[in-house]
């Protein structure tokens, strides 16, 4: 090995050695490294409020969240989000929650279900994607966050699933994955 590949090997163990509180984030660990949430502040975390939103439906009505929740003209037991990006997993998710966890829970309560596209960019392109993957006309209230507002104010990624209660309430922000964490909310939720 030459002179410098050594240099090179050295100098690397070094810088690596010298930073160690970096690599803190490489050692995985049980605990729960976010903040305390306070129950009933604002926020995007389980057990927050969520700040009122309005965004537009891909029939160019607006959806607000207040009008949703107890005291609205159209109060639902819950609200679930689910957030799209129309690919793979999400269409895979999307075809879980509708032929597993509606049917499920049908007749329980009243549920407001949306798919939340954040990647398209209008509503025209929402509704296009929506019909191309077979959910114009679906129980699904589809949802186009042109500016990606919703988005970022629940800190969502592709697959987040939200669930909030008719105060408004997060019970639950996290990926899909399986629909478990999703059933379980609902069957403690709804009636």
């Amino acid at each position: 090995m030459s002179y410098v590949k050594q240099f090179l090997l050295f100098a690397s163990l070094v810088f690596l050695t010298a930073c160690s509180e970096i690599t803190d984030d490489l050692k995985p660990s049980s605990s729960d490294q976010r903040e305390d949430v306070v129950d009933g502040s604002i926020g995007n975390m389980p057990g927050q409020i969520l700040s009122d939103f309005t965004i537009i439906d891909t029939e160019n009505n607006d959806f607000t969240l207040s009008e949703h929740l107890n005291g609205g003209t159209t109060p639902a037991d819950v609200i679930v989000l689910y957030f799209t990006m129309w690919c793979p997993v999400c269409l895979s998710h999307t075809d879980h929650i509708h032929n597993f966890i509606i049917p499920q829970f049908s007749g329980r309560g009243t549920v407001v279900y949306a798919l939340v596209d954040y990647v398209s960019g209008s509503v025209s392109i929402t509704r296009a994607s929506a019909e191309a993957n077979g959910y114009s006309n679906s129980v699904f209230t589809i949802l186009a966050d042109e500016d990606q507002q919703l988005f970022d104010q629940l800190n969502a990624a592709m697959g987040s699933v939200v669930v909030i209660d008719n105060d408004g309430t997060i019970l639950l922000n996290e990926d899909y994955r399986t629909g478990t964490a999703l059933a379980e909310i609902l069957e403690l939720q709804l009636p």
